[in-house]
């Protein structure tokens, strides 16, 4: 038996994330262009949070594509990856609501960094059920050095709150951005 259940599973899960994260939005109480750019930050936490959870979904559907089994480590290391995601609707909207205020910000900061430790895990157990030398190992390992550092930069972004949100802010777009460049090293191997 293959993973198609479990990516299956998981394109519903985080089909309903996005979908919640949207109906988080509201309108403008009026149609006034104050009010509209009075709606910016919270358009641009779901612009971020959107692009972030697509990132997630491209990787997870190649990293099951990967997978060689639905052993329970797998399905473990899915469900997690999958809670953490369930988080961001929930840290979209509180940042949203607050303005730039550090708690949100750092909350945000928080849950990112488990989503991608969650996903670094499960690209652990990908790794596992190849043999030493195999590319898929080669190449997984070399994700969860990138997922180690993406954690790191966003756990960095706790305490940055509490000094500038506009530096955690920083971190936000900038590793989405890493993410959506080709990695050098999986481009030469193609």
């Amino acid at each position: 038996m293959g993973t198609g259940r479990i990516e299956a599973f998981s394109d519903g899960v985080i089909a309903v994330i996005i979908t919640i994260m949207v109906l988080d939005l509201k309108a403008p109480s009026d149609a006034s262009w104050t009010t509209l750019l009075q709606t910016g930050p919270g358009l641009a936490i779901y612009l971020l949070s959107f692009v972030v959870v697509g990132i997630f979904w491209m990787n997870h559907h190649h990293a099951l594509h990967a997978a060689r089994a639905p052993e329970p480590p797998l399905m473990w290391s899915n469900l997690a990856v999958l809670f953490a995601l369930s988080l961001i609707p929930f840290v979209t909207a509180y940042v949203a609501s607050a303005h730039g205020s550090p708690l949100p910000v750092a909350c945000y900061a928080v849950t990112l960094a488990l989503s991608s430790l969650s996903f670094t895990l499960l690209n652990g157990v990908i790794a596992a059920q190849h043999p030493a030398g195999d590319i898929v190992r080669v190449q997984y390992r070399r994700f969860i050095w990138k997922g180690t550092v993406v954690v790191g930069c966003y756990l960095l972004a706790v305490p940055l709150a509490y000094v500038n949100v506009a530096i955690a802010y920083t971190i936000f777009v900038v590793i989405p951005i890493l993410y959506v460049l080709p990695d050098r090293a999986t481009v030469d191997e193609r």
